[in-house]
């Protein structure tokens, strides 16, 4: 071989390292939903441009490729959450690698369009999707009229937080105790009005949902079950330290507002007035409040709602037959060995689209939440019992997760890509 031939094929290689290098860096700035399926993304993605000899492994915050003998690193300091309707873009962008449509130079660039890609919703619209979130998920968890409308009205403030973490640098590590902190001195101080009979603890739940580790906790469970411990755990005790930073908000804002502790969760069980059925116009405006504070495509809703939809009659369901924790099993398993063949196209809706808004849907964030509020109200028994509650639906989802994958034969984040 000339030394211009070793020449052109060093010149190649480096190109993809570099092309490689950038996507996993993508991959990682988006990966607070795990990483599972991402090396074999990246390995094909090496394999579709003539490359067998890669090695990739990824950890929390960085990934490591070996490629053509050489050693390569990246690393992020804190991995966010995608834009929905970005993670179709990506997912025919890799179709396009892999079917070997794009040269290396063009997928550096497609990829680089991915990376840069205009959201589909302006900051006034993603600030009302908070508001309807908090909203939405009052009608689950509080129950009532006035728990949706003070949900509401608390929201607002949640949503100007969850605006300016994109806006200033290192905001993000202390925007969920800020969020808590507004949010719990609007609600406490309508409960000491006379305004809401509902626990302000319940409302404060509600209306920081968009800052509950929920999502992340379930979908480590199943990265726990798929043998990534280093990468579960240290999200895993991440999340667990966003739920901290939760409860110590909603402790300052009883400690400025002067309500006593012990009055932050109620002390009986919590009963709603709403009947069964309005679980469905609920996750409908749920739907609605993910689509636009999380930058999901319109063209996605449908098949989203009726993931959504399936997942709410099946754990009804199964919760009154059995109990709710199996029922939260079961609609996890069923909705995601559904997704994953409404994703099963190398170019349709990626099944992480459908699959988000089952885990907010069943989120043991919540439960995580109203724990660390039942110690700081000094109520134990209550914030033990409500921490195996945790536990179970974290449980229960990543079992479910894994029984959807075992159903489809085929991994869930993979198909973000083919």
């Amino acid at each position: 071989m000339t030394t211009k031939a070793v020449s052109i094929q060093r010149s190649e290689a480096d190109e993809v390292r570099a092309y490689l290098l950038e996507l996993s860096e993508l991959l990682l700035s988006w990966s607070w939903e795990g990483v599972v399926g991402y090396e074999a993304m990246i390995t094909q993605a090496a394999r579709a441009y003539g490359h067998d000899d890669v090695t990739v492994i990824f950890g929390a915050e960085a990934a490591t490729i070996q490629l053509g003998g050489e050693v390569s690193i990246v690393k992020i300091q804190l991995p966010g959450f995608p834009p929905l309707a970005a993670t179709q873009d990506l997912k025919q962008h890799l179709a396009d690698v892999f079917d070997g449509k794009l040269s290396v130079p063009e997928a550096r660039a497609a990829l680089k369009g991915v990376k840069e890609r205009k959201p589909p919703y302006p900051p006034l619209m993603v600030w009302f999707g908070v508001i309807l979130l908090s909203a939405a998920f009052a009608v689950d968890i509080v129950g009532t009229w006035e728990g949706v409308l003070f949900a509401g009205v608390s929201g607002m403030a949640t949503g100007l937080v969850f605006l300016t973490v994109d806006r200033v640098a290192g905001f993000d590590k202390v925007a969920p105790l800020i969020a808590t902190f507004f949010s719990g001195v609007i609600v406490m101080l309508a409960w000491k009005m006379g305004l809401t009979s509902a626990a302000p603890g319940l409302l404060l739940i509600a209306s920081t949902f968009v800052f509950i580790p929920g999502d992340s906790i379930s979908t480590q469970a199943y990265e726990l079950a798929e043998g990534r411990w280093s990468a579960a755990v240290d999200r895993l005790f991440y999340s667990m330290f966003m739920l901290v930073l939760l409860g110590t908000g909603a402790f300052l804002a009883s400690v400025v507002t002067a309500t006593p502790s012990g009055e932050l969760l109620p002390g009986g069980p919590v009963g709603g007035t709403f009947a069964w059925w309005a679980a469905y116009p609920g996750h409908v405006l749920f739907l609605i409040g993910i689509m636009l504070t999380f930058q999901m495509d319109k063209a996605h809703f449908g098949k989203a709602l009726g993931v959504l939809l399936l997942a709410t009659v099946v754990a009804q369901i199964v919760s009154v037959l059995w109990n709710e924790v199996f029922g939260t099993l079961v609609a996890t398993a069923i909705c995601m060995a559904v997704s994953l063949w409404l994703a099963r196209e190398p170019r349709s809706i990626p099944s992480f689209v459908l699959m988000i808004p089952v885990v907010f849907a069943l989120s043991p964030g919540s439960h995580g939440l109203r724990e660390v509020e039942g110690w700081i109200s000094g109520e134990t028994i209550s914030g033990v019992t409500d921490l195996w509650s945790l536990l179970a639906n974290l449980l229960a989802i990543g079992i479910g997760l894994m029984l959807g994958h075992a159903i489809s034969r085929r991994q869930w984040l993979q198909n973000w890509a083919p």
